[in-house]
């Protein structure tokens, strides 16, 4: 399919400066350049009278809207419109609650180093750091590692078919799936090793194809549960639309609270974890609101959470120690040219020097 639909737009492209190379044979360049501006205006024309091209001034003006990517998700915030509805959703407070717990956030990132002829070479680096008492105490930095994946790799982890395709054909997953396999290395000794603390984790507590049956979701909740910690998944942003919606009462209070949407995430996800609730953890107005998932040790969720803001410190609504670890965790340029330098040095490898297709076609003010 993929294949195909290349030879598509080759075809296309193709036919285009035939197109184009025919008429600049038959017209002088004036004539060209007539011929080109009718075609543009034409165009212009032809999408401007289409159905998704419309002038919707009047059912947008005066509305919010924020400006995203298309890979983007939405952010959890007050849209005002068909949010009063909600306004009488029960908020729930948090008070911060004086028990001493160590906090621990995890978080982690993967770049591809090169790609190689039956696979591709990719880095991996991950972090924890750790907050108590309302202060970021200390940071662990896991990496970077080198994983080399191709067809005899992956066969040997014995994963489904499809999801086996899904990371051999395409870079995006590849990192993701081993950005996941860190962090529940991480994240399953972690749970092993501490007790009576709270872990953070970047993300819903929800199961992944990509992850390790050994290391999974389930069984790093069963470490905790044992080991008396409370896990909480925190996302900054949802492709769940109705919760920005839910936010209106959250946006309104001017004290840490939360609102339940248990209902909603079971209904529309499966394999989650936990209770699922939407969060505000700063009394600033303009404290960001985030989607939490809570397991609570003891299925205590106002004392996980009131803990919580005893012993991190939130800025903008967000706990530090996630923060902390996200910047731990990205690699620099420092680091890459490093470890592409390491490669080179250790092993017998032959180098093809490649040039940018893009600034090659384009020229170098197009990079």
């Amino acid at each position: 399919m993929l294949l195909n639909n290349m030879c598509n737009l080759n075809n296309t492209f193709i036919n285009m400066i035939l197109l184009l190379n025919n008429m600049h044979n038959q017209l002088d360049l004036q004539n060209l350049e007539s011929n080109l501006e009718s075609m543009k205006n034409s165009i212009i024309n032809s999408f401007s009278n289409s159905y998704f091209c419309k002038d919707y001034k009047d059912l947008i003006e005066n509305k919010k809207l924020v400006f995203v990517d298309d890979e983007e998700t939405i952010p959890i915030q007050n849209w005002g419109i068909h949010s009063e509805k909600y306004a009488n959703l029960k908020l729930n407070s948090i008070n911060p609650i004086e028990a001493e717990k160590l906090v621990f956030g995890i978080d982690s990132s993967c770049i591809k180093i090169a790609e190689v002829e039956d696979g591709g070479l990719y880095a991996v680096k991950g972090s924890i750091c750790i907050s108590f008492k309302g202060k970021p105490t200390a940071h662990l930095k896991i990496g970077p590692l080198m994983f080399y994946l191709n067809e005899e790799v992956l066969h040997n982890l014995k994963f489904d078919h499809n999801i086996f395709k899904l990371i051999l054909f395409n870079d995006d997953y590849a990192k993701k799936f081993l950005r996941v396999n860190i962090e529940r290395y991480i994240q399953f000794w972690l749970s092993k090793l501490v007790s009576s603390s709270i872990i953070l984790i970047d993300g819903s507590l929800k199961s992944s194809v990509f992850e390790n049956r050994i290391y999974n979701i389930s069984k790093i909740i069963e470490n905790s549960v044992f080991n008396r910690n409370s896990i909480v998944g925190i996302s900054k942003s949802s492709k769940i639309k109705i919760l920005k919606y839910l936010s209106y009462p959250l946006n309104r209070s001017t004290l840490p609270s939360y609102v339940d949407i248990n209902l909603i995430i079971k209904s529309l996800i499966s394999k989650t974890y936990g209770e699922h609730i939407l969060v505000k953890l700063s009394s600033n107005e303009y404290s960001n609101i985030l989607r939490a998932d809570v397991v609570s040790y003891d299925n205590n969720l106002n004392y996980t959470l009131g803990t919580l803001l005893y012993n991190e410190l939130i800025t903008f609504g967000y706990p530090s120690t996630l923060s902390l670890s996200h910047h731990v965790s990205v690699f620099s340029n420092t680091e890459l040219a490093s470890i592409k330098s390491f490669v080179k040095a250790n092993y017998s490898i032959k180098e093809i020097t490649h040039e940018n297709a893009r600034a090659s076609v384009l020229g170098v003010a197009w990079r």
